[in-house]
């Protein structure tokens, strides 16, 4: 089988994720201080993660349920090929790691 994305979707993205450090706080239970750091926007957490371009991150979800790669969810370049494919012109052979998108791009080129 031969595969083929657009090069500019072998990268990550990022994504900022913002919060009140009093979420888990019922209203009616917040301190008049908790209340007063909310008005004054001090009450604001926020962290910034990377992930997979959409549209690789769909590929290898359908990849996945397709039997052709094995796919770990909790961590970075631990999914591995179950059957033989190819992929933006690269071979990639069972037992052999698939790579998350942003270093895919770099795989690929060593590959060829």
């Amino acid at each position: 089988m031969r595969i083929d994305i657009d090069d500019s979707f072998l990268t990550s993205v990022n994504i900022r994720d913002e919060w009140s450090m009093f979420k888990h706080i019922a209203e009616e239970d917040l301190t008049p201080d908790e209340v007063f750091k909310i008005i004054k926007g001090e009450d604001r957490c926020s962290s910034l993660r990377t992930v997979d371009h959409p549209e690789f991150a769909r590929l290898r979800d359908s990849l996945e349920q397709r039997g052709f790669i094995r796919t770990q969810r909790n961590s970075w370049n631990g999914d591995y090929v179950t059957k033989t494919f190819t992929f933006n012109g690269a071979r990639f052979k069972k037992g052999e790691r698939f790579p998350c998108a942003c270093a895919m791009r770099g795989h690929l080129k060593y590959m060829k």
